[in-house]
């Protein structure tokens, strides 16, 4: 759905979402993403409730660092994370280039991805607020209002694919 938020001037409390009635929109660009295995969320104790907000939350958190390993602004890359994904049958997230037919950012991604994740990881285990903040887990420019994230299972999530990556 395409919607827009109206909100209370001077509080930003939501008063209000208008569903528009736009055409799809498609963008033909490169990605890179991992998979999740049902075994390794149970590695990492996210029920099936927990997982959409532990992948969001990791998403979020790998678009907020990929900048350091690509070059690149925030607002040049996307992302998207689902429970179970279509064309994968598994949980997946996936990080793009905001550029048509890609700007190579999205395969720098790739290039350092055991770096990348790792950071990613890091930034969240090191940021002090409980539940999740713009510095880790939340974006400005979320399309569901960063909803949902659960920030200590996008931890959990991080170390078991950090775990497969480099069991040592």
């Amino acid at each position: 759905m395409v919607s827009y938020q109206r909100r209370q001037t001077g509080s930003g409390r939501v008063i209000g979402d208008e569903a528009l009635d736009l055409p799809a929109r498609h963008l033909r660009t490169r990605a890179v993403w991992y998979t999740v295995a049902e075994g390794l969320l149970a590695e990492a104790e996210i029920d099936d409730d927990a997982v959409p907000g532990a992948v969001h939350a990791a998403e979020h958190a790998a678009i907020g660092i990929l900048p350091l390993f690509a070059t690149c602004d925030r607002w040049d890359i996307g992302g998207v994370s689902t429970a179970l994904h279509p064309d994968t049958s598994l949980t997946t997230v996936f990080v793009y280039d905001g550029y048509p037919g890609g700007a190579g950012f999205a395969e720098r991604g790739f290039l350092r991805g055991g770096p990348w994740l790792r950071a990613t990881r890091d930034v969240i285990a090191a940021c002090e607020c409980v539940a999740g903040c713009p510095s880790c887990v939340q974006s400005p420019k979320c399309g569901n209002g960063n909803e949902p994230l659960d920030k200590p299972a996008a931890r959990r999530l991080l170390d078991a694919v950090l775990c497969r990556l480099d069991p040592s």
